[in-house]
């Protein structure tokens, strides 16, 4: 039996610049005349200029930035392993492992998207686990049957730091769920964005399950392995990019003369935005697919110098089907979405034939020619259903 544990704790400030706006400039705009904005500012989501001699106007800083951040980031991981090795006699080995990996990490991801912040990092929470268990039957002096169970799950998700805010306490009714909390991105003029970066929150699970049986007999000269692969893997996936919103302020200007007669913290102190947007939907998907295999080989020492491999195996890869039917396929004949249980035709004519050879030159073990050929074939991986849904042209 053998256990370990390994712990892990970072900490830290990543220095950065940013653009706020100076509240002496806010004051003299006449400070906010929109409730909603009141309420917003009253939560300092911009810290107060810190850079002596630099100073910003009502659309940004136009010499530098005025702001000097050390915004805080942490990340914590926990592991543990587990194994036992168990000889029930000299015919019966059992072997297990067991992985779990917790981790929280929290950073300034936002520095991506026009920012860097206090209070918007973005926050991930990991969770890894793994077991795998064989087993090893001796079932005589010429024949060894192993089999193998394995299972593993990764779960990660991305949400801001301000999650447990709702911006309707300040009055911005977003339209969402505590599962979308938090401040929309807010950008005004030139200034650092408000919120965390657009692309959280989302989250996916990644699962399997694989089993496989491997059988081993020698007789005479001929070394034959045969057996049997089993694979599923799932996958639940949300990404609800842009679901909390986004709002921007910016300069108005005169149409015909291209005057600004409005500059973007004059509309954001009224709660004028100049563009904006929300994606809406269901982006929950959970994806399986089953996949089987089976395979036969032959090593055969042809002569004492000479050794032939031949084999062949055959995969069904499965079709990709998605738990709540929320598949969908353009019908031709109707010019319409409609909803499909699978995407695709099953395909079961995944033969894969192998041949391969071993030549010692000398006889003497020490120079030894191979060569060898083989077909192969894959699945389709998940992703490609999965992976670009939620990027819609917006």
């Amino acid at each position: 039996v053998y256990l370990n544990y390994e712990g892990q704790r970072e900490t830290g400030a990543q220095a950065a610049t940013s653009c706020v706006p100076d509240p002496a400039v806010i004051a003299g705009l006449g400070g906010p005349s929109n409730q909603v904005i009141a309420n917003l500012l009253a939560r300092s989501p911009w810290p107060s200029p810190n850079i002596p001699g630099v100073v910003s106007d009502a659309s940004g800083c136009p010499n530098g930035n005025n702001l000097s951040t050390a915004t805080r980031f942490k990340n914590r991981v926990d592991s543990m392993i587990a194994k036992i090795d168990h000889n029930f006699n000299a015919s019966n080995l059992l072997t297990g492992r067991y992985y779990f990996g917790d981790s929280d990490q929290s950073f300034p991801f936002a520095q991506l998207s026009a920012g860097l912040l206090p209070g918007f990092n973005t926050v991930t929470p990991t969770r890894v686990q793994l077991v795998s268990i064989s087993y090893v039957k001796v079932m005589n002096s010429s024949q060894v049957n192993e089999a193998r169970l394995g299972w593993n799950r990764f779960a990660e998700g991305f949400f801001p730091e301000d999650r447990s805010f709702d911006p309707s306490s300040i009055g911005l009714n977003t339209g969402v769920g505590p599962y979308e909390g938090g401040l929309p991105a807010i950008n005004v003029g030139d200034f650092s964005q408000i919120g965390s970066t657009n692309g959280v929150p989302r989250n996916r699970v990644d699962s399997n399950w694989h089993f496989v049986d491997n059988y081993s007999w020698k007789t005479g000269r001929h070394d034959l392995k045969f057996g049997y692969e089993f694979r599923r893997t799932t996958i639940m996936q949300v990404i609800e990019n842009t679901f909390r919103g986004k709002l921007t302020f910016g300069d108005t200007t005169d149409r015909v003369t291209g005057a600004v007669t409005a500059t973007a913290l004059e509309n954001f102190l009224q709660g004028l935005p100049t563009d904006g947007g929300q994606r809406a939907g269901n982006t929950l998907r959970h994806t399986s697919e089953n996949s089987h295999g089976l395979y036969l080989q032959d090593s055969f020492r042809m002569t004492p110098r000479l050794t032939l491999n031949f084999g062949v195996r055959w995969d069904y890869f499965g079709v990709v089907n998605e738990k709540n039917n929320l598949f969908y396929r353009f019908d031709p004949a109707s010019s319409n979405l409609v909803p499909a249980s699978q995407l695709y035709d099953k395909d079961l004519n995944n033969f894969a034939p192998r041949v391969a050879f071993a030549y010692d030159v000398t006889g003497k073990g020490k120079t030894v020619v191979r060569g060898g050929w083989g077909m192969f074939y894959d699945a389709f991986a998940q992703d490609i259903f999965l992976g670009h849904f939620p990027w819609n042209c917006f």
